[in-house]
């Protein structure tokens, strides 16, 4: 300790704030690049409530390339949702199919994962996430430590952060707020909200039960409740794959007596239509369902990600899912710039690029709500499949501006439903099978670099390597055909990437398509490296 009792002050490359699926998966991200991150976290214990739980193919890739695939599969509910089974006045106890494929083979024909969502919930998944960011050399996670100020001083960001025994001032590099959708760093940063603050109040009512196993004899489907007489419109779901369960959505009882007085015991029994099920309550609380997305997802050096820029109805799972590939975009962009090979105007396309997705997301979610919602006399054929499965959405989106080269389609949308990859500039790169087992796919190329994928001989991948090590920029080339890295799946992989003969694909870390380059045109490989790098970045 100082004389003059001042507090100690520590250097970190990036410091998180928020430990959430967000901020611990750009943890383990930075990680991976070998950046010394530091992880700050309120809590000291998880949430007893599962939270988010939906984890879609996308993130499931994000977690595959992690080397978390597996596990966290292994933390999921046993074969992902599969029925609704519904009650109401009319037609008690109906069963509705919810989920195509879940009871036959895993359809991996747009990816190496599932369609089907994993149902992992955030109390299941956070544990994971927290092992895999301790296992990283450079990354250090405390909990128990609360943020005060942040002061970007254009050099760098000074934060104080308190604990129970004093404060420690952090000077970062760089900060990312993944600090709640109440985001204090937001707030202090003055950034708006475009959106909806307060679609409904709902509640999240925690207990264990057998109820969904014995009504449906499959752990993982879920009880829909629809009876104006008892409990209104509800959903029992599955937690996990023991008898904890979850009733959720907006009791008719909240409109007629306050929350802290409400029996749910005798609720879920009353909507169930069983005085005698057993119900052990766990825990209750409500919960604000909004659909905003932030003004801006940057200011100086300081990022924001998650549910500090963006929050989404629960029906789809689209918001921790978009948190998880915020910073999949993220975690590249940083690493190069403190790395040295790329410009900090690079990180600028982080906005470019991610805000899009979220409100078209939001919208997605919103229209999902209103549809669920809007339609409940329906029951439970008003949770349709494609408010729960959407390809075109999960892998379909595009980057238009920013960290790409070539043309694109600025004005364009993306599918929500079907979804047929093309390998087009600032698209998700396609999926293919390297070998026979089906083990090794072409998104298992990507993570660490920029990856040059071409025919071998092609002369714009040399080039573009050449021009690449000149600058600095760490780069995988990958070739196909005779003599090539991959000489089998050749065929496969250029009709999946449409490639025209010796036509180079250059795919980014985060597995999006950078540029397509059919000639060695300096002006042509510069401007894609340029973009890459942040030093020029495509109108």
């Amino acid at each position: 300790m100082n004389e003059r009792n001042e507090p100690a002050k520590r250097s970190v490359d990036v410091l998180i704030i928020g430990a959430g699926p967000v901020g611990l998966s750009a943890a383990i991200l930075l990680g991976r690049f070998g950046v010394d991150t530091l992880v700050v976290e309120r809590r000291t214990e998880r949430s007893r409530h599962p939270r988010s739980r939906a984890v879609s193919c996308r993130t499931m890739e994000v977690f595959r390339e992690l080397g978390l695939a597996e596990e966290v599969r292994a933390a999921a509910l046993p074969g992902g949702p599969r029925r609704l089974l519904g009650s109401d006045a009319v037609s008690p106890w109906r069963s509705v199919v919810t989920s195509s494929g879940a009871d036959g083979p895993a359809d991996t024909s747009l990816g190496p994962e599932t369609l089907d969502v994993v149902l992992c919930s955030q109390d299941a998944l956070e544990p994971i996430l927290v092992d895999a960011a301790q296992a990283e050399d450079t990354v250090t996670i405390e909990f128990g430590r609360t943020v005060s100020t942040v002061k970007d001083t254009g050099t760098e960001v000074l934060v104080s952060i308190a604990d129970d025994d004093g404060s420690v001032d952090v000077a970062a590099k760089y900060v990312i707020a993944a600090d709640g959708a109440a985001s204090q760093v937001r707030t202090a940063l003055r950034i708006g909200t475009t959106g909806d603050q307060d679609l409904q109040t709902a509640v999240s009512v925690l207990f264990r039960s057998p109820v969904i196993q014995r009504r449906t004899g499959d752990p993982s489907s879920f009880i829909y409740l629809d009876n104006p007489e008892t409990i209104g419109a509800v959903v029992i779901a599955p937690v996990d794959a023991t008898d904890r369960v979850a009733m959720l959505g907006r009791p008719l009882v909240m409109d007629r007596v306050p929350f802290e007085d409400i029996d749910w015991t005798t609720q879920i029994r009353d909507a169930i239509g069983d005085p005698h099920e057993s119900v052990e309550l766990m825990d209750a609380r409500t919960w604000t369902v909004g659909a905003w997305v932030a003004d801006s997802y940057q200011s100086g050096r300081i990022l924001l990600a998650g549910d500090a820029v963006h929050v989404m109805p629960p029906y789809g799972g689209f918001n921790q899912n978009t948190g998880i590939q915020d910073v999949h975009n993220i975690a590249w962009k940083l690493a190069a710039v403190l790395k040295g090979w790329a410009d900090p105007a690079l990180l600028a396309t982080y906005e470019v690029e991610r805000r899009p997705v979220a409100v078209f997301n939001m919208a997605e979610s919103v229209r999902n709500f209103r549809s669920i919602v809007g339609n409940a006399d329906e029951g439970p054929r008003s949770f349709r499949p494609e408010n729960f499965v959407h390809p075109g959405l999960d892998i379909g989106f595009r980057y238009n501006r920013g960290a790409v080269a070539g043309p694109t389609s600025p004005d364009a949308g993306w599918p929500v439903g079907t979804f047929t990859p093309t390998a087009a500039v600032g698209e998700r790169a396609p999926h293919v099978w390297l070998n026979a087992e089906e083990t090794t796919s072409t998104l298992d190329l990507f993570g660490r670099e920029l990856t040059i994928l071409a025919r071998s001989g092609s002369e714009p991948a040399r080039e573009a390597a050449r021009r690449a090590d000149i600058r600095g920029i760490p780069y995988r080339l990958v070739t196909f055909g005779p003599s090539g890295d991959f000489d089998a799946a050749e065929a496969e992989w250029a009709a999946a990437y449409r490639v025209n003969g010796d036509e180079a694909i250059l795919v980014r870390p985060d597995g999006h398509v950078l540029a397509r380059l059919d000639s060695e045109d300096p002006a042509t490989l510069d401007a894609a490296l340029l973009a890459y790098t942040g030093r020029r970045t495509a109108a």
